[in-house]
């Protein structure tokens, strides 16, 4: 038996006794460890049915790992957020002054909202709460017509906070001491919830995306890593989502070596995400073949595909022959 953790994330069923068939043939794929997303819809209608299928995943041996899908839209995540629409005032703002659909980390409210959410996850019987992708809001992503230095977040909650850091007007142009202002509040923010989670009997994975930019967190993925509350760093390498032409094996051993490294030097678990979204092609099941063994010989403790099946239930992302992809992904497995 391999010590490497395998593992798939696994989204949009709130029907248990479903999701237990699905999780059965997890297992019996060889698989030890699922994502189950546990979305603002899902906390406020499908709970109790959300503690079921997290039980059902535990009675067949699997780790649970639960995230915040989308939340606030500040995670990585296929869902709106109730949250923003219903809390304005927490949104974030442009340096231009514009609002942006996406809760800020500096805001109260937002705060008090996600230690209720974090409870709520570990109170499933979750394993591991995975924050997922926690970024500042990127225009970029959703529309056109921005310059290209346009950033997040300058609304009065990190102004103020910003004033009382550097005894001094936060600027609208994105300083170096702004970039480092914006990764210290994440981490901040991280620091609070991942307590909570240890304190709620759970333990903690932050993904961090492969960009090394402040819009995503710690440039220095140490400074996270050093963390006393962090237990398992992860990164996704999503090789057709967040490069042009490149290839999958350079792209996740690219990041996956340094990923390894920063969490062998801190004492933590490593995992790495292989892309089962959005590829097409006919090389689509080769690059996820390499990019799966990459990060096995890697060394990773732990090895997630996103998302099962190859993404077919959301149409937008599934891959154009999901079952291949996913039977790829299995077939490179230990």
């Amino acid at each position: 038996m391999s010590d490497i953790e395998t593992g798939t994330s696994y989204f949009g069923v709130q029907d248990p006794e479903h999701a237990t068939a699905d999780v059965e043939r997890f297992r019996e794929a060889g698989l030890d460890a699922v994502l189950h997303t546990f979305s603002e819809r899902d906390r406020a209608f499908y709970r109790e049915s959300m503690a079921d299928i997290v039980a059902a995943s535990d009675e067949w041996g699997l780790t649970t790992y639960v995230n915040p899908w989308a939340v606030g839209g500040v995670f990585g995540g296929e869902e709106y957020s109730r949250f923003v629409a219903h809390n304005p005032d927490s949104r974030q703002v442009l340096n231009t002054g514009n609002r942006v659909p996406a809760a800020c980390f500096n805001a109260p409210t937002f705060r008090e909202y996600m230690r209720e959410w974090t409870r709520d996850a570990a109170g499933l019987g979750a394993d591991v709460l995975f924050w997922d992708e926690p970024h500042w809001h990127n225009v970029h992503w959703y529309e056109d017509g921005y310059p290209d230095d346009v950033w997040c977040c300058r609304c009065d909650h990190c102004k103020e906070r910003y004033r009382e850091r550097y005894d001094e007007p936060m600027p609208a142009t994105e300083t170096e001491q702004v970039s480092r202002f914006r990764e210290t509040s994440m981490l901040d923010f991280l620091d609070e919830m991942m307590a909570l989670t240890r304190n709620e009997g759970a333990t903690n994975a932050v993904c961090l995306m492969p960009t090394q930019s402040a819009d995503h967190g710690p440039r220095d993925w140490a400074e996270l890593a050093k963390n006393e509350h962090v237990d398992v760093l992860p990164t996704d390498p999503y090789w057709a989502a967040f490069a042009e032409d490149a290839d999958p094996g350079e792209y996740v051993a690219r990041f996956g070596e340094e990923l390894v490294a920063v969490a062998d030097d801190h004492g933590l678990r490593s995992q790495l995400w292989i892309q089962g979204f959005g590829l097409s092609g006919e090389s689509a099941t080769d690059d996820v073949r390499t990019a799966t063994r990459t990060a096995l010989d890697l060394g990773a403790d732990s090895v997630f595909m996103w998302g099962y099946d190859g993404c077919r239930t959301i149409s937008e992302i599934a891959c154009e022959d999901p079952m291949a992809v996913w039977d790829a992904y299995l077939e490179e497995l230990p």
